[in-house]
């Protein structure tokens, strides 16, 4: 199991991204939050085996047919600590 938090940064309200972002979590059977963290950029906490969410930041990268995407950071972490139990936590803030 590895755990990774990336941040989003771009033009990113009105494409769906975020549930884009939840659905390959669950397909993948990854756990962790998504979590606005202001108008421009999404943090998302993941975790789950290796191979599998290596996969899912490597499908984060490809955002940009979505979206202007301006930067992905990857960082890898040791656990996602916003939700105890397993599975997606989707985090929306209301900026306006």
């Amino acid at each position: 199991m590895v755990t990774y938090l990336v941040i989003i940064r771009g033009v990113l309200r009105g494409f769906g991204i975020r549930g884009y972002i939840y659905e390959k979590m669950m397909m993948k059977k990854l756990s962790g939050f998504i979590e606005d963290l202001n108008l421009d950029e999404i943090l998302v906490c993941v975790s789950g085996l290796e191979n599998s969410v290596h996969e899912f930041i490597d499908e984060l990268r490809n955002l940009a047919l979505f979206a202007v995407i301006n930067d992905v950071e990857v960082y890898e972490f040791e656990e996602c600590l916003h939700n105890e139990e397993e599975g997606v936590s989707l985090i929306v803030k209301d900026f306006e």
